[in-house]
């Protein structure tokens, strides 16, 4: 029995995987967005450009469902997020990939089992997932690094395997909060460029960052975040190339 339409569904069925309009958030009596309407969509990078303290970490939680909007209306993944039950909403968090700015692991644990935890969660057995595992290992270039302990791994080493945790439940939409926070700048291209790559497959990015050089490397949509209210610069043009 096919299941009954509504204007949300719709919307994700169209490729919108993310439309926030009119909406205020924020912590306690503070409300730190405002007013704010913003779209993401399937097979697309969304770049989030803001200084410190505007806005960027807060939206990031909205958009994962770890923050409610207070006014305004959220539809992440075909869900309103203020009215979904707290069952849907957890299917819908299953479906979205997360990296931190200072992504934490299981230290004495290798990559390998950082990067697959999500499918253990998910009460996957290590036979069933073992293989897909090691493509991304192997995806993210932690090849030669996969059954080290996190807690010898460099800084990008660890960004890169935080980025595969966040795939490894192959999710509709993945949300990275400054990738490139105290990396170099070929390090932190590269954390980028794996990112963008996910649009080939249908997979939405919103990346949230202070880094205005990030559209040198991969088509995105570009927005603006100051003093919680976002506006939109200009729109990815999807036929360009990432740059090497």
């Amino acid at each position: 029995m096919p299941r009954p339409s509504t204007p949300d569904l719709e919307l994700y069925e169209r490729g919108v995987l993310v439309k926030l309009a009119g909406v205020d958030a924020g912590y306690g009596p503070a409300t730190v967005l405002m007013a704010v309407d913003f779209e993401a969509r399937a097979g697309e990078v969304s770049l989030i450009n803001g200084p410190a303290a505007a806005g960027k970490t807060t939206l990031t939680h909205l958009l994962r469902l770890a923050l409610h909007p207070r006014s305004g209306r959220a539809v992440i993944l075909g869900v309103d997020a203020a009215h979904a039950s707290e069952t849907l909403q957890a299917k819908v968090k299953r479906r979205i990939g997360y990296v931190a700015e200072n992504p934490t692991f299981i230290e004495h644990w290798s990559a390998f089992d950082n990067i697959s935890m999500p499918l253990r969660l998910a009460g996957r057995k290590p036979s069933q997932y073992e293989r897909d595992v090691r493509e991304l290992v192997d995806f993210v270039g932690l090849t030669d690094a996969a059954n080290l302990p996190v807690e010898q791994l460099s800084g990008a080493e660890r960004r890169r395997a935080a980025i595969a945790r966040a795939l490894a439940n192959k999710p509709h939409l993945i949300l990275a909060d400054d990738p490139t926070a105290n990396m170099s700048p070929a390090d932190g291209r590269r954390v980028v460029r794996l990112l963008a790559e996910m649009r080939r497959v249908g997979t939405g990015v919103v990346i949230a960052s202070q880094d205005e050089s990030l559209p040198e490397v991969a088509p995105m949509a570009r927005w603006r975040i100051e003093h919680g209210r976002v506006t939109q610069i200009d729109h990815a043009a999807p036929e360009e190339e990432a740059i090497e």
